[in-house]
């Protein structure tokens, strides 16, 4: 693997086998300031063979595994030549329509990988939510949050399934006014973390400290978020497919499936 110098070079890689490819496939939908940020810490690579070009994102003791393809029999067939797979501990995450991804699916399995996690996003339209008083007072995260954020994400999702946050995402986060926190005592009691790009924003992170629940918390952030969210359309979010408790909250908050999918797989190193 070849450490990735600039966001550029991903672009370029991309429309590369892009072009002449007669079915394009990929995992990989890269934002160019996340890229930019992965790049300046060092964290991508990337391999190119025959109709692919792979990529690999650092993430604590393992890595993300993305992936550009001319087809997905040059996928397969170059998934398995792969270096990383003798050294690294990888997932992979195939995100689609679930018809879509069969063929992807079987050939990530024959390259060593075991499926991990289902998740499946929700969209809700931007719709009036009647406000309800709650006394909670609702603020912006703090610099000084990242640590107690990260601690408390860290507890409450699945680091392969749920795309943790790096400490330093936190604190770009909180530099732009992404995390709303209801304390208690001084300490964070719940918090929703979002990102927004256009008229699209994405709840990454919901969530109520174990000692705060059935307060009334979570419902707050909530509408607090919308309603913080005027020139907002569309709202999405992923969710685990089988976590019924938190799809039932979001389906009573107008969200519902929008038909995508996203399989994620890992793999251990073939040598340890």
């Amino acid at each position: 693997m070849t450490p990735v110098r600039t966001a550029g070079e991903v672009f370029e890689a991309i429309q590369k086998v892009k072009t002449g490819a007669t079915a394009f496939c990929t995992n990989f939908f890269p934002v160019q300031s996340k890229l930019e940020n992965w790049v300046a810490h060092q964290e991508l690579s990337s391999h190119s063979c025959d109709g692919v070009t792979f990529f690999l994102k650092k993430d604590r003791d393992f890595a993300h595994l993305y992936f550009c393809a001319s087809e997905p029999a040059a996928f397969g067939r170059q998934l398995n030549q792969l270096p990383a797979l003798t050294s690294d501990k990888l997932s992979i995450d195939l995100v689609g329509q679930e018809a879509s991804l069969t063929e992807l699916l079987k050939l990530t399995e024959q390259g060593g990988f075991s499926r991990y996690s289902r998740l499946v996003r929700l969209a809700r339209a931007a719709t009036t939510l009647t406000s309800v008083r709650t006394g909670v007072a609702i603020e912006l995260a703090a610099e000084g949050d990242a640590p107690a954020i990260l601690s408390l994400i860290g507890e409450l999702f699945d680091r392969y399934a749920d795309q943790l946050p790096l400490a330093y995402e936190i604190e770009a986060a909180i530099a732009a006014k992404q995390i709303f926190v209801i304390r208690q005592n001084s300490e964070i009691a719940a918090l929703l973390y979002y990102e927004t790009q256009g008229l699209t924003s994405t709840i990454r992170y919901w969530l109520v400290a174990a000692p705060f629940h059935a307060r009334g918390f979570g419902s707050a952030l909530i509408r607090h978020y919308f309603s913080n969210q005027p020139a907002v359309r569309r709202f999405v979010l992923w969710v685990t497919a089988t976590n019924d408790n938190a799809i039932q909250k979001y389906q009573h908050y107008g969200y519902a499936p929008d038909g995508l999918v996203d399989h994620v797989l890992v793999r251990e190193p073939a040598m340890k």
